[in-house]
């Protein structure tokens, strides 16, 4: 890429970074945080202005499309992670800085200024904004990969055992609450014995997430009157929820996406045929099919 072009680029996304931080800051997630998110927007209109110094107008019309594509994040995903998003095109932003002020030593001080203050964002980011989706994560977390594992586990077994739809439903339904209590009980055990996390919350959050996903994969199986049609469904369903926690996840760790998207997805519908195989082996052995 051209240095022009780079130039444009880096102050077409401080612009953005400045409309960004103000739409974070009028939202009921941001209110808390005002302070800081308002000056954040300060420090990037200074930089978008420097910027205009340098190349001229730089603004686009994608800026508002940006804006709404942030702020269903921010309901999707929760404020910690749309900075994290943010933040990680500062980084990027910051490396290029740092590039040019190598080619262009004229910018040299006022470049350092910026990277400065994209560095101070995400320190006062990291300490001052605490969300309890995200400190419970790890909860989280175990609810939700456990009731992928084994609701579609249950569900894949019953392609092989089950004929009626609502059957094949409410087993994995009622296994499923069950199991969610269950690892509630477990999770509150383990968060007696860390530091900083409240065995209670920790309980609920497990549980809450558990239930959540028991009620999305049965959902298919009681709207669907064919097996093979709800199961397909579950599927979808359980994908689309690996895709959200594995984007939940990565941006909050610095992962690689798709990598872990494959390897989570991958090990889910592994067990699933797993589980197909041994129901359809069971189903013919014993000779019985439920309906």
């Amino acid at each position: 890429m051209a240095s022009s072009d780079i130039l444009y680029k880096v102050c077409r996304d401080e612009y953005e970074a400045y409309t960004l931080y103000r739409a974070l800051m009028k939202s009921r997630w941001g209110k808390k945080y005002r302070n800081i998110l308002e000056k954040a927007a300060e420090d990037e209109l200074h930089h978008y202005r420097f910027w205009t110094s340098v190349v001229g107008k730089c603004t686009t019309n994608f800026t508002k499309i940006k804006v709404l594509l942030y702020t269903i994040m921010l309901y999707l995903f929760g404020l910690t992670v749309t900075l994290k998003a943010i933040e990680s095109r500062e980084t990027d932003a910051s490396r290029i800085y740092r590039e040019l002020s190598e080619s262009r030593p004229d910018l040299k001080d006022s470049l350092s200024k910026i990277i400065d203050d994209e560095e101070r964002h995400e320190a006062e980011f990291a300490s001052s904004i605490d969300e309890g989706r995200v400190r419970y994560l790890g909860s989280i977390t175990l609810g939700i990969s456990d009731a992928l594992i084994e609701l579609t586990g249950i569900y894949t077994g019953s392609l092989g055992a089950f004929e009626n739809t609502i059957s094949a439903g409410l087993t994995g339904f009622l296994a499923g609450v069950a199991a969610s209590i269950s690892m509630g009980i477990a999770s509150y055990s383990q968060a007696k014995h860390e530091a900083y996390k409240n065995p209670k919350l920790s309980a609920l959050y497990t549980s809450i997430a558990y239930l959540i996903v028991v009620i999305l994969l049965a959902l298919p199986y009681f709207v669907i009157k064919s097996m093979i049609f709800a199961f397909m469904a579950m599927v979808i369903i359980a994908i689309v929820v690996v895709a959200y926690m594995t984007f939940y996840t990565t941006v909050l760790h610095n992962r690689n996406y798709l990598r872990e998207f494959i390897e989570t997805a991958t090990m889910i519908l592994g067990v699933s045929l797993l589980l197909y195989i041994l129901g359809s082996i069971l189903g013919k052995l014993i000779g019985i099919e439920i309906k």
